[in-house]
């Protein structure tokens, strides 16, 4: 039990970090002359760190098996999101952009993971 709550803590840290970073982001973009060319590249940046922080923090608390909780979260991470942008859009398309981010969130939180068991 203890272990699932570290994982869904992870989650759920990793979603607000999202969040935050998304909104002093959006805020940049707002009131700077900031290019609207980077918001790709940006949103993957953030979502990637996010899931990295959500393995680092489930692993960290649980203490083993750093690489497997890691991946979880950032498996758990990006289908969480995709559904969420499946649900919010009306004409949803699933690409190969889509993998390529899951695979990249993924090995985000198993990096993380590993990060985080190792963190003394």
């Amino acid at each position: 039990m203890e272990k699932t709550n570290s994982v869904l803590k992870g989650l759920g840290y990793s979603y607000i970090l999202t969040l935050v970073v998304l909104l002093i982001y959006n805020l940049l973009l707002t009131f700077t002359s900031m290019s609207g060319s980077t918001i790709a590249m940006a949103s993957s940046f953030i979502t990637t760190a996010s899931a990295a922080f959500g393995g680092f923090y489930a692993s960290k608390n649980i203490q083993e098996k750093g690489l497997i909780y890691g991946l979880l979260v950032g498996v758990m991470y990006i289908v969480c999101l995709i559904l969420i942008v499946y649900l919010a859009q009306d004409n949803f398309v699933f690409e190969i952009d889509i993998l390529y981010k899951v695979g990249l969130t993924s090995i985000a939180g198993g990096i993380g993971g590993v990060l985080g068991v190792n963190f003394k």
